[in-house]
């Protein structure tokens, strides 16, 4: 009976340590956003708003990328590849390249990182790219901040 119930303390006390641990490092990949204006990623149209952006699996190199509004009527799950900066970012950020009044979402570093996050350019990104006839497109930045719970 002792040896059942010692069992079964040890597992109630590795679960709760993993629940911590889980929820501390979720916290840390957890940012929100307010966006001015509509914008793409990976084709879907997103409207301005607030947004939470959250980093699935921050030990890949090849993490995805969660982004919801926080009304929660649109969300997307994108895959992204490591970007390097020179120095780490002093503020947590997205990126948006755009054409016009036309934003796609480009890339997002996290404070205090050297590799942010960069997201494919889709089809009508190209297309767009393509036909501009600016040298370079336009970039903005929009601060991260942690999400409010």
């Amino acid at each position: 009976m002792k040896k059942q119930n010692f069992k079964t303390l040890l597992m109630l006390g590795l679960l709760s340590i993993l629940a911590v641990s889980s929820a501390s490092a979720q916290s840390n990949h957890e940012q929100q956003a307010n966006i001015p204006f509509s914008f793409a990623i990976a084709g879907q149209i997103f409207p301005a708003g607030a947004y939470r952006i959250t980093r699935l699996n921050p030990q890949s190199d090849q993490a995805a990328l969660s982004i919801k509004s926080v009304d929660g009527r649109m969300s997307r799950i994108v895959l992204t590849m490591p970007v390097q900066s020179g120095k780490p970012n002093e503020t947590a950020m997205l990126v948006f390249k755009h054409y016009g009044n036309q934003y796609f979402l480009s890339q997002v570093w996290m404070t205090a990182d050297t590799t942010g996050l960069e997201l494919p350019k889709s089809r009508s990104e190209l297309t767009l790219a393509r036909n501009i006839r600016e040298p370079a497109p336009k970039q903005t930045a929009i601060a991260l901040n942690p999400r409010r719970r």
